[in-house]
């Protein structure tokens, strides 16, 4: 009962958000972005359950393959039937509106932990999505970063730096560095004698750290200097803990 209570408070959150936004849905064109953080895992279980199943939103992290998926045996079988699937799932990593519900964690530098952001009309919002590992099989990061921008290149620029500084890259515009994520949980699920969580990209993160310097004016007013100055950084409310992150955007066909 009590899980179902949970979904229900996300679904009914969601909803209402939407209910602001019913001009913009109208608009065929209009595509939604969401990150939420959870302070259990079984607590981003149930967020799945409402953007995956119930939403039918297209999941970033955590990211798994579908129970008793198979897994081709050689990586050049693997790059050829199941490769291009999942790259081609989130596509470029765009949006039209962006919805945050941080109230898991704790903000480093601003109080404000539930807000969403709009591109201007006509436009996109770029995301980069990625996690720098802590550990593997199944995968914790220690920093999760997510980036927005204007302009597909730049995106594309940011991606390139963070795949250099070590981290993987989930969204983003650039295929390849999306592939180059498959293809490393590929490695560690046959290195680690094809023991399943080593292709779990489970969500789990010490630190979250969102960057809107390029796109700040397009924040709520209370947030727009702060992120002009620097990211924004959540962490768990307590020291030894994590936090678990849900990562969706609306499928588009």
């Amino acid at each position: 009962m009590k899980k179902l209570n949970r979904i229900l408070i996300v679904l009914l959150t969601f909803i209402l958000w939407l209910g602001g936004l019913s001009p913009a849905l109208a608009d065929n064109k209009t595509v939604l972005g969401v990150t939420t953080l959870y302070s259990t895992p079984e607590q981003q279980g149930q967020g799945v359950t409402v953007y995956k199943d119930i939403l039918q939103y297209a999941i970033a992290t955590p990211f798994s393959l579908p129970p008793n998926f198979p897994i081709p045996a050689t990586k050049e079988e693997f790059d050829k039937t199941v490769v291009p699937r999942l790259v081609k799932g989130l596509g470029d990593g765009s949006v039209t509106k962006a919805w945050f519900d941080f109230q898991a964690g704790e903000a480093e530098n601003t109080g404000n932990q539930l807000f969403s952001v709009g591109a201007p009309s006509g436009e996109k919002l770029y995301s980069v999505v990625s996690g720098k590992p802590l550990q593997q099989c199944p995968l914790e990061v220690q920093d999760t970063q997510i980036n927005f921008f204007l302009d597909s290149d730049d995106a594309s620029k940011r991606a390139k730096e963070l795949d250099a500084q070590g981290y993987f890259i989930y969204v983003s515009p650039v295929e390849e560095l999306r592939k180059k994520v498959l293809d490393a949980l590929y490695d560690q699920y046959r290195s680690g004698n094809k023991n399943p969580s080593c292709f779990l990209v489970n969500g789990t993160t010490k630190k979250i750290t969102v960057d809107f310097q390029d796109i700040y004016t397009l924040l709520p007013p209370q947030l727009q200097q702060p992120a002009r100055e620097k990211p924004l950084v959540f962490l768990p409310k307590n020291e030894n803990e994590f936090l678990y992150v849900v990562n969706a955007r609306e499928s588009v066909s």
